[in-house]
C-alpha cells in the first residue's frame, strides 16, 4: 500500500501490533516492496529496533518480501466482500454499524508509530469497561484498554465477528483479552503461541484460540511450526464474517 512507504519511512513500527524478533524469529511483518531498495529500507528499519538482517533466515526475508502483496489481497477483499449482520445486531446500514458487542475484532490499516513495519492493527472489543477494546498497543507499552470508536478519514477500518461462535462465547473471548492488560509487547512475530506478551493480532489471535478453540490463522505468514499471524488474516477469512467497514 502506498500509505505504507511514507509510514515506513517515518517511524517504521506498525505492525500487526509486532516490532521485532528474537533470536532468529522476526516480530513485523513487513510488506512487498516496489525495488530491492524497498526492502533494503525495512531492514534497515529492522536493525534499528536491535534486529540484525543476518539473524533472519531466507524463509523470513521471503515473507517480508511478499507482506505488502497479501496486505493489497486482504485490503481488496475486505474492500469487495459483502457486509453480514452482526449476530446480536440484525440492522444494516449503508456500511455496516460499528458494535461494541463483547469479542467483535476490528483491524485497520493504520497502525501506531510504536509498531514496527506495515500499517496494519487489531484488537478485541472487551467488556471490562464501557466501550473500549484490548490492545497490543506497541513496542515498549504493555496491553491496554482503547475506549472509543475508531475512525478515520485515510485509513480502511474494518470488524468482523467469528461465525462458529455463540454471543456467550465471544464474550469470553473478549473478556480473556482484556485480562491480559499489563502484559508487555511480543517482539517475535513467529511466536504466537506463548502467552506472556503479545503483539496485536496475536492478542486477538490467541484470545479465540484458547477460549474458543477457534484458529484464525490463515497460515500466510508461518515458517513450518512457527505461526505468524497478520490482521489482514481476520478480514480475508473464511472463518469470519465482515460486518462494518468506514467506507
Amino acid at each position: 500500500m502506498k500509505n505504507m512507504k511514507t509510514k515506513l519511512m517515518t517511524g517504521l513500527v506498525a505492525v500487526f501490533g509486532v516490532t521485532s524478533i528474537l533470536m532468529s524469529s522476526l516480530a513485523f511483518p513487513v510488506s512487498v516492496f516496489a525495488s530491492e531498495s524497498d526492502l533494503e529500507q525495512r531492514l534497515e528499519a529492522l536493525e534499528k529496533a536491535g534486529i540484525s538482517r543476518s539473524s533472519l533466515s531466507p524463509e523470513q526475508i521471503e515473507v517480508l518480501n511478499k507482506m505488502d502483496e497479501k496486505e493489497e489481497e486482504y485490503a481488496k477483499y475486505g474492500d469487495t466482500a459483502p457486509l453480514e449482520p452482526d449476530k446480536a445486531d440484525k440492522t444494516r446500514a449503508a456500511y455496516g454499524n460499528w458494535s461494541w458487542r463483547d469479542g467483535v475484532i476490528c483491524v485497520t490499516e493504520e497502525g501506531s508509530n510504536l509498531l514496527v513495519v506495515n500499517s496494519w492493527h487489531a484488537a478485541i472489543v472487551a467488556p471490562q469497561k464501557i466501550e473500549v477494546v484490548a490492545e497490543a498497543e506497541g513496542i515498549g507499552k504493555t496491553v491496554r484498554l482503547r475506549k472509543g470508536m475508531w475512525t478515520s478519514n485515510k485509513y480502511k477500518i474494518w470488524q468482523v465477528g467469528v461465525k462458529s461462535t455463540s454471543v456467550q462465547q465471544d464474550l469470553k473471548v473478549g473478556e480473556w483479552a482484556g485480562k491480559q492488560v499489563g502484559k508487555p509487547y511480543n517482539l517475535n512475530f513467529w511466536n504466537i503461541k506463548q502467552k506472556d506478551s503479545f503483539y496485536c493480532s496475536q492478542l486477538v489471535w490467541a484470545a479465540y484460540y484458547y477460549t474458543a478453540g477457534v484458529d484464525l490463522d490463515k497460515t500466510d505468514n508461518n515458517i513450518g511450526s512457527a505461526w505468524a499471524v497478520h490482521p489482514g488474516e481476520f478480514v480475508d477469512n473464511t472463518l469470519t464474517a465482515i460486518t462494518y467497514r468506514n467506507r
